[in-house]
């Protein structure tokens, strides 16, 4: 009996499909004595959640591998539930970000809305790449930390589809207005449609909003947005999200 159940489980585990491929590590989380539960944003598989057995103790080879914003190099058992990490290796750790305190501020806020909207198991390679090139940018410090985070933030929700509507009126097509955003409505509506609802907000800032989206990444520094700017559209979106992420 014992050897027609060693027989059944070797035959379960040569069932399992070992892949490989690259991702970052959206979100760790303890488990049990040893192990790591790890959330990652991978190039092929969309966002998966898989277990590095023993993973946290100190003669572990991949302990200090899966630390948060790292992209790694992954080789796991797809499996119901929870995926097996087999090994795993560090491609780049993005020390310069890390380095201060704000801009990892920044990008572990990033890091949190993606493991919130991301859908599990859904190939997003767009909004893979998109990331790969935020942390880099971030990391380099080529273009303002504040501008960027609102750029890639406002194109990853367009890719998830979820683009906010910020050009005219959501309800009559009103472009020469002042504004309120409506998080449940996805968008803008003018003063006489919004009623005093919403968040007011300038047509200048929606047209500098509605340029971070035309223009790439690396551009982002060349919308002027002033602090109060930021700190609004910052707002929006944090609501905006909370709205479709709850």
């Amino acid at each position: 009996m014992l050897v027609i159940a060693l027989i059944s489980l070797l035959e379960r585990r040569t069932r399992l499909a070992l892949v490989q491929g690259t991702g970052f590590v959206l979100r760790i989380c303890k488990f049990a004595e040893s192990d790591l539960i790890v959330t990652l944003f991978t190039d092929k598989w969309g966002k998966r959640t898989a277990i590095a057995k023993q993973a946290r103790r100190l003669s572990s080879r991949i302990g200090g591998v899966f630390d948060l914003l790292n992209q790694v190099e992954i080789v796991f058992y797809e499996k119901p539930g929870l995926d097996l990490i087999s090994q795993g290796s560090l491609i780049q750790g993005f020390l310069g970000l890390k380095s201060n305190l704000k801009t990892v501020s920044v990008a572990l806020s990033v890091g949190r809305l993606l493991n919130r909207l991301l859908p599990p198991c859904q190939p997003e390679r767009q909004v893979y790449a998109l990331f790969s090139l935020f942390l880099k940018m971030l990391d380099s410090g080529d273009v303002p930390m504040d501008h960027l985070k609102i750029a890639f933030t406002m194109k990853a929700l367009t890719l998830l589809g979820h683009r906010p509507h910020l050009n005219s009126c959501l309800k009559c097509d009103a472009t020469t207005d002042s504004f309120s955003f409506i998080a449940h409505r996805g968008g803008v509506l003018c003063s006489k449609c919004s009623q005093g609802r919403g968040i007011p907000v300038s047509r200048g800032l929606l047209l500098s909003l509605e340029s971070l989206l035309r223009f790439s990444l690396p551009r982002a520094g060349v919308v002027h947005l002033s602090l109060k700017d930021i700190q609004l559209t910052n707002e929006i979106l944090t609501l905006y999200a909370n709205f479709i992420s709850p």
